[in-house]
This record gives structure tokens, sequence and C-alpha cells, in this order.
């Protein structure tokens, strides 16, 4: 499922609607089987409101028997069931109430929300459509609709659903996380599917390339965008993603930064002579030479090809992501001592264009912005011969959502067109983040701000932030679905086990099918040699979600180390699908070899050690050309 559903909650006066059964009695019913029947339903609210759902459902039971066609009495039981977490039965339930009386309220909803938490969006999506016919401002109606389209692949549908959401609800922090972390997950996944297809290609490693980028691991990067240039020494974009590591890379001084990327982006424009992007950066490069001449010149070229491209290079009209530049105070001095040329040059584009880098650099945001309005006017939009091309430019203008509807509308029609495709991609992250800035300006204190900081410090390996933050979102939403789980799954990647024991085990109390935390739960009884414990919650986490190679084996070895060698075999088989680093092949053998299955052992153990060397040689390979990658073969300018 995309994102962790919050606790339905039982509408308040919804079970209310059920006296209305008795009222409409016909005289010919027995008056003594209508008192028995009022008698449970009375009794099953009363339960209801005391947190007693077990009796709670025995009682509406109890009626439905007295009274098989009450279709409110089935409808509340369902709403019990939901609240249970017990969703088979709920829309069981559910489903016959819709059946007696169509349109009943909140049938729809619930039982749409039941299907899409059994993993039936496609049973879920007709029923949530008509809660959302009924009640067009009905938030959970809505959000879940989202949800259910996104179970269903139906990945663009979910998107617009999601946002059309949040534009009801401009001011719902958790319907802008909702929305961020959608088209987060649509870029995740996206990419991932590009990297399936791509293999070994040049692709795969420009695309990794940029990934280390943006995550700061500049060897990385610059292993990957060489590993491009191996493959291809004629790809467009590795020079360029060199020249910006270069420009970033905090192992370099000042002047050697300036060198290496000005050598690699003219290597760009070797190889791509269409490159305003790489024109534009060595414009600013100049500027920091103190080139200020030469600088507007280049941003001519740059502009002549394409403005948008230009602009966009330099992080105009704003970095994006915020942060992304950062020079040093002697890159600022040299920008100062350009602007008196700057100023006092004939008026253009490329003037406009040096002055709004300048003044942004240095902090001067009224002059940039006056400088970028006058750019603005003295470029006109081009006409596009196709959508790709109109894709690009908006994605270069900032203008993510243009830049989707034109990406989404050319890929309709070439859909292995991966170029396209990994630049949508790209635009989905670029809304996530600006969906998630907005979150932290509308809602700053709120605990979905402290949910998207939290994770921001844990995706940067800052481990402590991260726990201090998730900490707000457990004090400010205690009930909240998933928030003591990211408490214990912190904790417990932190190796302090018995305090994560304690958050999983509030978490199960409140959440019973969160299937991660079972998860957890079981890897850490595994871990205090407590099999038998541990089994039952790899299981429930199994059936929960049956996509968690890493829980399939910790319930192999939970199996091997009672001996159960065949359940032991059924779990590893799954687990040796997704195994990264060997270890689930390696137990597999251990269980063969205990089996009596010397050669199936041998061949499991080969394999293990197979995918070892190969990260060991991987890592060697980064490792051996650091110094190759961060310098210049040759000081000579191509």
């Amino acid at each position: 499922m995309l994102i962790l559903p919050r606790r339905s909650v039982l509408p308040v006066g919804y079970v209310f609607l059920a006296c209305l059964i008795f009222a409409s009695s016909s005289p010919a019913v027995c008056q003594d089987t209508d008192a028995q029947a009022l008698w449970h339903f009375q009794a099953a609210k009363q339960a209801q409101n005391a947190g007693s759902l077990d009796v709670a459902a025995q009682e509406y039971l109890s009626v439905i028997q007295l009274r098989p066609d009450a279709a409110e009495a089935y409808a509340s039981l369902g709403l019990v069931y939901n609240q249970q977490g017990k969703f088979a039965e709920s829309a069981q339930a559910l489903g016959k109430a819709e059946k007696l009386k169509p349109r009943l309220p909140g049938v729809s909803l619930y039982l749409g929300i039941d299907y899409t938490r059994e993993r039936q969006a496609a049973l879920a999506i007709p029923c949530l459509r008509e809660a959302v016919r009924l009640e067009p401002t009905n938030k959970e109606a809505l959000v879940w609709l989202g949800r259910a389209l996104w179970d269903d692949g139906q990945i663009p549908a979910a998107l617009e659903q999601f946002r059309k959401t949040s534009l009801l609800f401009p001011s719902d922090p958790v319907l802008l996380l909702d929305l961020g972390e959608a088209y987060r997950k649509a870029a995740d996944r996206g990419i991932a599917s590009i990297i399936e297809a791509t293999h070994d290609q040049p692709l795969l490693h420009q695309i990794y390339g940029d990934i280390y980028k943006h995550e700061r691991a500049w060897q990385k990067a610059n292993a990957h965008y060489n590993r491009a240039l191996d493959q291809d020494p004629h790809w467009a974009g590795a020079h360029f993603g060199l020249g910006e590591v270069a420009l970033r890379q905090e192992s370099l001084d000042y002047q050697e930064r300036l060198d290496y990327a000005e050598r690699a982006y003219r290597k760009e424009l070797q190889v791509n002579p269409g490159s305003a992007a790489a024109l534009a950066r060595l414009a600013e490069i100049a500027m920091f030479n103190d080139k200020a001449d030469e600088a507007l010149a280049l941003f001519s070229s740059a502009i002549h090809l394409a403005p948008e491209e230009a602009s966009n290079a330099v992080g105009l009209p704003h970095a994006y992501p915020a942060g992304a530049e950062d020079f040093s105070l002697h890159a600022q001095e040299q920008l100062s001592k350009c602007l008196p040329f700057l100023e006092s040059a004939p008026a253009s584009p490329s003037r406009s264009l040096a002055l709004a880098l300048a003044n942004a650099r240095l902090g001067n945001d009224g002059a940039s912005a006056s400088a970028w309005k006058d750019f603005q006017r003295a470029t006109h939009s081009s006409t596009f011969s196709n959508s790709y091309k109109s894709g690009v430019a908006n994605f270069n203008r900032q203008d993510f959502r243009a830049a989707e509807t034109d990406l989404r509308g050319w890929l309709k029609l070439h859909p292995n067109d991966l170029q396209a495709a990994y630049l949508l991609d790209r635009t989905y992250v670029n809304l996530s983040l600006s969906t998630l800035e907005r979150l932290l300006a509308v809602a700053p204190d709120s605990y979905p701000a402290h949910q998207l900081l939290a994770e921001a410090y844990e995706n940067s390996g800052e481990d402590d932030k991260a726990l201090a933050e998730y900490r707000m979102v457990e004090k400010i939403a205690p009930n909240l679905s998933g928030a003591h789980f990211w408490v214990g799954n912190l904790l417990l990647k932190m190796g302090q086990r018995d305090q994560a024991e304690l958050e999983l085990e509030a978490e199960l109390r409140l959440n019973p099918g969160h299937a991660e935390a079972n998860a957890d739960m079981g890897t850490i009884l595994l871990a205090q040699s407590e099999q038998a414990d541990a089994i039952p919650y790899l299981q429930r986490a199994i059936e929960l979600d049956p996509d968690l190679p890493d829980t399939y084996q910790q319930l192999g070895t939970a199996y091997y180390l009672q001996h159960d060698y065949a359940k032991a075999e059924l779990a590893l088989q799954h687990a040796v699908q997704a195994d990264a680093e060997g270890t689930a092949h390696f137990q597999l053998g251990l269980v063969y070899r205990a089996l009596g299955r010397p050669e199936e052992a041998d061949a499991q153990f080969q394999i293990s050690r197979k995918i070892k060397l190969e990260r060991l040689t991987n890592a060697e390979t980064d490792l051996s050309r650091k110094f190759e990658l961060v310098r210049p073969k040759s000081t000579t300018t191509p």
C-alpha cells in the first residue's frame, strides 16, 4: 500500500441509524422479536461506546439473528469489525448491508476501505467512487480513493486524486504529506523500473550518478558517470555530471574545482554542442574567474540555444532544491567584482541573466528578482514541435506540473522512451520537494512536518536528530498509526532493542495489522533466541505484506534453528529472490546441508560467495578510481 493508513473512526451518531429499523417495523412483525432486537442493539451501542468491541459485535449478531433483513445492523457490525482490523469480515457484513439497502450512509466508504486494506483495490475503487459521489467533500473518502487507485497501479490517476484532495483542503498538513510522499514514491517506482530495463547501459550509470550527486556521495557519482562514458564516449550528460560534482566537491580547493569543472563542461560541448546548460555553467565559471565579458558572450550563446535550460543550469529562478548551490566567500567576492561591469553593460538577456545570478549568489534578493523579470521579458517562450520538447522546457522553467502533463502525454505515444520516462521521474521528485516545502511553510509545528523532518534526517544518516523528530510526532499524535513503529524501528536500527520492543508493542496494541511492526518484533525476539515467539510475528508480517524478503529470511532462520528444515526451505526460497548480500543463499545452503542434500547446498554457497565477491570488487573499483575521478588526467584544455 502506498501510505500507512490511519485508523478508521466510527462516524459519530452512525449507529443511531439502526434505530430506524425498529421504527419502521411492520405491524405483522412479532412485538417480542422487535423488543429483543432493540434490547440487543442498545446493548451493542453501549459496549461500543465503552470500547468493548467483541461484546458489541456479538450483540449486533444477535440483532441480525432476530432481524436478518436489518441492513443497518449489518452496517453497524461491519463498522465494528473495521475498528477491530477484521477487514474481510467487515467487508462481508457491509456487502450484505449494501445489498439489503443500497446507498446506506457510510457503507460504500467503509466497504471501500475494507477492500483496500485487504489488497483488493479493483473492488475498492467503485465503492470509493460512489462514496465520493454521495459526499464530494468527504476528506476520508477522497483520500482512500487515491490510495486504492495507487494500489491498483493507476499511478497518474492516484496522483491526480491526491492533488485534487489537497486543493480542497489546502492547509491540511496530512494531505500535503500524503501528496508529497506519493510523488516521491512514484519517482522511486519509475526509476526502479528504468534501472531494471537498462541493465548495464549508459543510462543506468547516468541515473546512479545523478542519485549519488544529489546525496553528495561524490566518489560514487564520479564512478558512475565515468562508467557511462566507458560504455559510450559520446554519451550526453555524463561530462556535465562530472562538472557538477567538481563544482561542489569540498575535497578540491576553490580554483581546482573551477578548473576541473571547466574541462568537464567543455568536454560535454564536444559530445553535445547543443548543451545550453554546459555553456551557462562555463559562463558562471568565467564570472568566478573575474571574466565578466567572457561570461556575457557564453550566456548569450546558451540563451540562443535554450533560455530555459541556461537559466535552470545556474539555479534560476531559484536553486532547486533549496541549498543546492553552495559557494565559498572567495567566490562571492569574485562575483562582487563583476557587478560594476555587468551593471554598465548594454541591456540584453545575457546581462539580465548574469545580474540575476550574481545577485542571487550574493543574497541581494530584490536586485536578483528585478533582473530575473527583465530576463523573462526579454526571452519569449518557444513553440515546440512535440510534447517531449515542451516537457523539457517546462522542467527547466521549474513549472513541474506542466512538465508532468507534457511528459505523460508523450509517454502515452512513446512508452519505450526511457529518457522521457526518467525526466518524468525527476519531475515527480521536484513535485514532491515543492509539496513538502509547502507543508513546512503552512504547518511547521504539525506532526506531518516533524515526520517529514525525521525522514530527511534518517535518510541523511542523522539518526539522533531523526529520533528526536519522531518523538515529537509521537507526542503530538500518540494514537497515530505508525508513530510508535517509526520510533521503534529507528531504535532497533540504533541497537537499542529493549526500548524498540516497548515501542513496537505499543504500535501493535494500536494497530495489530502493521506488517513492518510485526516483522521488527519478530526480528527482536529471534535475536534474543526466542524462535518460538518470533515465528508468529514473522508469519503475520508476511501474511499482511508478502513483499518482505528480509522477513522471509528471518522466518527461514527461525525455522532452521528449530530444526524445521522443510518450512525453513520454503521461507528461504522466497528470500533468495532478492538477496543483495548473499546471506539468504548461504542460509539456504545450511538448510540443504541439514536435509542431506550436499550438492544443492554447495550450489547455494557458491552463489553466496559470488554475490559477496561482486560487491567487494565493485567497492574496490570505486576506491581505486578515487583520485583518478576527482582530478583531471592532464592539464591540457580540450
